[in-house]
């Protein structure tokens, strides 16, 4: 009859569509495409050419990797374009990680690294006690920290548990002399600053490029060469102040060449990298 659609075995229109019988059966049992005709004696699946249409929308939606439930949504609520546009905002961000994490694999098989040395990962949100002054050298630290160590005792500070103790290089570059730091240790509450000693609330990091450093202090230079030199080959650019989280020290580790230090660096993804479709 004039106007009617064609019908297709299940077979046939597999083969017509390169989808396998499979699929069309699986399909057929979420709901997201059925049979328009089946055969009430032999149980033969049919389906009509209009239903073509609607097939290609599926395989269209699942190519973006929608998943079942995203299709069969779409179908129904007749969304697609909007569930498209989110996607897309979705795909970029996956896109932009796998650029990133490419970035990475070709430094280190670039400086034919046996492993990756550079770790990213985010800094959390402390309640510190601080003091900032300019020290001559690293030497430095050694008459600034227990001096500050004195005035938190007296303020009655209590160390938060997480250990956290870091200092902030102000300078923004490493410095071999009169470096304007800030020392902070995490604590568990905010006190009443009192002259040098101050208490403040430090946000978290969401990314942070951090690489240890093993041996004394006056030698960190080295690990703030490697990650400028990450940066310039990876899609980050720095974001704030560097840190250096002390681990091991003087305190408890008596050669200097086993002292072990975290160089943080804030970063952020570079404008030049690329930007993410919002």
């Amino acid at each position: 009859m004039k106007g009617e659609s064609s019908m297709y075995s299940i077979g046939i229109f597999s083969k017509m569509n390169r989808v396998t019988v499979k699929t069309l059966r699986y399909y057929d049992k979420m709901g997201i495409l059925k049979p328009a005709h089946i055969d009430s004696e032999t149980g033969y699946r049919y389906y009509s050419s209009a239903q073509i249409v609607i097939l290609h929308e599926v395989m269209g939606l699942r190519q973006m990797e929608f998943t079942i439930a995203e299709v069969k949504h779409a179908l129904e609520t007749k969304s697609a374009h909007q569930m498209i546009e989110q996607k897309k905002i979705e795909l970029l961000n996956d896109l932009s990680k796998i650029k990133q994490s490419l970035a990475q694999a070709d430094y280190y098989l670039t400086k034919k690294e046996k492993a990756p040395q550079v770790f990213i990962k985010s800094l959390p949100k402390v309640i510190v006690a601080s003091t900032r002054c300019v020290i001559p050298d690293y030497d430095g630290l050694f008459e600034v920290v227990p001096k500050m160590g004195e005035k938190m005792l007296v303020a009655g500070c209590e160390v938060d548990p997480i250990e956290y103790c870091f200092q902030m290089i102000h300078d923004g570059n490493y410095k071999e002399e009169n470096m304007d730091v800030e020392i902070c240790e995490a604590v568990t509450e905010l006190k009443e600053s009192s002259g040098s000693l101050i208490f403040k609330v430090i946000e978290e990091v969401p990314l942070a490029a951090c690489l240890l450093h093993r041996g004394p202090y006056n030698s960190i230079g080295e690990t703030y060469a490697s990650l400028f030199d990450w940066l310039n080959h990876n899609p980050y650019e720095l974001a704030d102040t560097p840190r250096e989280a002390v681990i091991d020290g003087i305190w408890n580790q008596q050669d200097p060449g086993d002292w072990l230090t975290e160089v943080q660096f804030p970063i952020k993804e570079s404008e030049s990298f690329g930007k993410i479709v919002q």
